[in-house]
């Protein structure tokens, strides 16, 4: 498959590298990673990345801004996602052919060509094997940039889809020269004043139900602490762990808009199921959705400790 992939990319003179919206490390680093790859290896080429931004942005590596009519006869590659309702807009469609190349639990809805690979640690892991196995050659840039989207998902190889193959990749990406040592420096930046103390208040506002942490961010407390919604979802979920006679937790944050977004995670029990009955999904112990402003959003925390007590009873 790799190498029917590799021979669409051929085939193009233009190519468009997309991930999913609210971006985190492994999808800026899946994208960019990519992006400096190819670019390298065909200078001649239009490359370009697309979508929206935010705090993860590596090195501040700046998106580029196209209209529909750019995607006209191109090839899109959309890494980190196959959901088309996690997509930053719908441009992508106009697209002659679209590969995907992901690594979530989810049953994907776009793509011409798809290859998913849930074991693996993140979509920077694929993405490295990828350019590995058809011979492209992996400059220290994209390196730095795999590095980082492997080391973001894998939570510093701390989580189960971390196997041999992750450090098989890992190796590949230092003997490119990847440097760790700025790479960690980006990913533990110093933090605002203002973002701390709303990390302060997450921790002396928390709710535990049965065997389940959450809290509630509104508007108007993000307001208050001037943070994004980014920030205060996927950015803090991580706040709740690590707590005694607790097995999951959640964070729920009310965007811009009309929506909560919901940051679900697990110590050692399957939660992805909770996350799909809302159109949601990721993987087993980490994943997410979206629900309206005024649901019931405790209905959540309930079907969580639902999960729980079915594990717990087997």
């Amino acid at each position: 498959m790799f190498k029917k992939i590799l021979k669409e990319i051929n085939r193009y003179n233009k190519i468009i590298i997309l991930r999913h919206k609210n971006p985190d490390y492994d999808a800026y680093g899946s994208q960019l990673g990519l992006y400096e790859a190819l670019k390298s290896a065909y200078p001649k080429k239009e490359i370009y990345v697309c979508g929206d931004d935010n705090q993860n942005n590596p090195f501040n590596k700046k998106m580029d801004q196209l209209n529909s009519t750019d995607y006209l006869n191109s090839l899109v590659i959309i890494v980190d996602t196959s959901c088309k309702a996690l997509m930053f807009d719908e441009n992508y469609m106009l697209a002659d052919e679209i590969i995907v190349l992901d690594h979530h639990e989810n049953d994907p809805d776009v793509g011409d060509i798809v290859i998913i690979k849930s074991e693996y640690s993140s979509a920077s892991e694929l993405i490295t094997e990828f350019l590995t196995s058809v011979n492209i050659k992996i400059t220290k840039q994209a390196a730095d940039y795999l590095y980082l989207g492997i080391v973001g998902d894998s939570n510093r190889f701390l989580y189960r889809g971390t196997t041999s193959n992750t450090f098989k990749m890992v190796a590949e990406l230092l003997e490119a020269g990847a440097d760790i040592i700025n790479i960690y420096k980006v990913m533990q930046k110093d933090e605002k004043e203002n973002e701390k103390r709303f990390r302060g208040y997450i921790l002396s506002s928390f709710k535990v139900k049965g065997k389940v942490a959450y809290n509630y961010v509104t508007k108007e407390t993000r307001d208050k602490y001037h943070v994004p919604y980014t920030f205060s979802s996927r950015g803090c979920v991580g706040l709740l762990a690590g707590i005694s006679n607790v097995e999951a937790f959640i964070n729920f944050t009310e965007d811009d808009g009309d929506l909560i977004y919901v940051e679900l995670r697990s110590k050692d029990i399957p939660i992805i199921e909770v996350a799909k009955k809302h159109d949601g999904g990721g993987h087993s112990l980490a994943c997410g959705c979206r629900i309206k402003i005024g649901e019931d959003y405790l209905k959540i925390v309930d079907e969580v400790n639902e999960e729980i007590n079915k594990y717990e009873h087997l």
